[in-house]
Parts: structure tokens; sequence; C-alpha cells
């Protein structure tokens, strides 16, 4: 076991020993998701103090600067979590991407280089390269890195669905279209992937010129969006702004 590897996993397993300390945690994740960059830059200043060794910590101590505008700090604590997520796929994946928000393109593909060294059998890891690899205007490297998913992963809808983007992104969307109908009659599948899949039928039918279908699908994808989001909330959200702007212009008038 590499020194970084067991340092983390010592530093992990002191924290989870105190609960104050988990709490504490807990706190700052929440001020970080809130978006109370402030307060959650000095708390996670003081963990990363106490428990040096957890890459997840310097990570979103990453974030919390970058929040704050300190990009400076941003990029000393993502590279230190990089550098302590030496084995860890996921957690490299992750960077990878707190690196491409940062706009730092080279820091991005070496993490989601070696997060798929890490862990070859990881789809999380070939796909967020191929997509790196697709952004960046290297489709024929994003193709072989789908390819080799799929290879491991014969089944995977994910990959199924990135390979029929590419397909699409590629202007083969005879080919796209295939592909995605195939996915779609899969037996068991992600609604995540069903749902996406169907809106880029929608959109792969629009480019081919057959309008009707693609109005169908993406009639089905926004239902099939509906039933995975609770809408609920929202909804009533919007019935409350409507009466307060329909109280307010009656005052005004």
């Amino acid at each position: 076991m590499k020194t970084a590897e067991r340092e983390t996993i010592d530093d992990l397993a002191k924290l989870q020993r105190s609960p104050q300390a988990e709490n504490f945690w807990q706190n700052a994740q929440r001020n970080l998701l809130n978006g109370r960059h402030n307060y959650a830059l000095s708390s996670y200043r003081s963990l990363v103090q106490q428990f040096p060794g957890i890459s997840q910590l310097w990570a979103e101590l990453g974030l919390a600067a970058a929040g704050e505008l300190d990009f400076a700090l941003a990029d000393q604590a993502t590279r230190r979590a990089a550098d302590l997520a030496s084995a860890d796929a996921e957690m490299l994946v992750s960077i990878g991407q707190q690196y491409h928000r940062l706009r730092s393109l080279e820091q991005a593909a070496a993490c989601f280089e070696r997060a798929v060294e890490a862990d070859p059998a990881s789809v999380h890891a070939r796909l967020s390269h191929a997509a790196w690899l697709e952004r960046n205007r290297r489709p024929d490297e994003a193709w072989e890195c789908v390819q080799a998913c799929l290879a491991k992963h014969p089944r995977d809808g994910r990959a199924h669905y990135f390979k029929a983007i590419l397909l699409h992104r590629q202007g083969q969307n005879e080919e796209a279209q295939t592909a995605l109908r195939d996915l779609l009659k899969a037996s068991a599948q992600d609604p995540n992937v069903k749902q996406s899949a169907t809106h880029l039928l929608g959109v792969v039918l629009d480019a081919l010129g057959q309008y009707e279908g693609a109005m169908q699908c993406l009639g089905e994808a926004k239902a099939l969006q509906r039933e995975m989001a609770d809408t609920s909330a929202l909804e009533k959200a919007y019935d409350q702004m409507h009466r307060a702007r329909r109280k307010l212009l009656a005052e005004l008038t």
C-alpha cells in the first residue's frame, strides 16, 4: 500500500472516531452546498490541519476557495487532493471535473487518465475521460475510450448512450438512431439513461428531418423527466410568486 493511501485511511479512521469532527465536516459541507463559501472555507482550513491525509477534505477546500475567488488556494488544495487520491478512481474523476471548472485543462486530463489507470473497469472513469476528450475536440480518442468501455461492459446503458452522442456529433445520425433505438429496447434501463436517450433520439430525428417522430420523442422525454423530478414543490413556488406578483400589481394600480 502506498504512503498516500495509508495516510488517507489512517486520517479517515481518526475522523470517523470523532463525532464532533464528523459533525463539523457535515456543517462545512452544508455551508459549501448552500453557497456560504466563507464559512465553509474557515471550517475546511481547520479540518485539513487536523486530518491532512483525506483527499476529499482538500477537494472540498478547493471548491470553497474557488467560491471565494481565491484561485491560488483552490489550485493548491486541488493539487493536494489529487496527490492523495492516487488509487481512488472516483475521487480522481471528481478532482478532474473540479480542474475543468477551474480551466486547468492539462491537470483535468491527467486526473481522468489516472482514474482510468487506477481502475480500468470503472465505467465512470472511462466515460468521464471520453467526455473530456470529446469536449476538447479529440473525437477519435473519445471513440476509442467508449469502445474500450463497451468491451468491458457490453450492456452498460451509459456507454451505449455516449456512443450515440459521438455518432450524432460526427453527423452519423442514421447510426445514432439505430444505437438509440436498440438502447431503448433494452429490458433493464436506468431511468436517467432512458430519459436522456429518448431526448437525444428526438434531436437525432430532427436532424434527419423526421419532425413528427422528433416531437413525439421530445414529449416523451419531458414526461419521463417529470416522473423523475418532484415538480410539486416547484409548481407551488411558481404559484406563490404568481400570487405575489398579482398582489403587487393590484397595489400599484
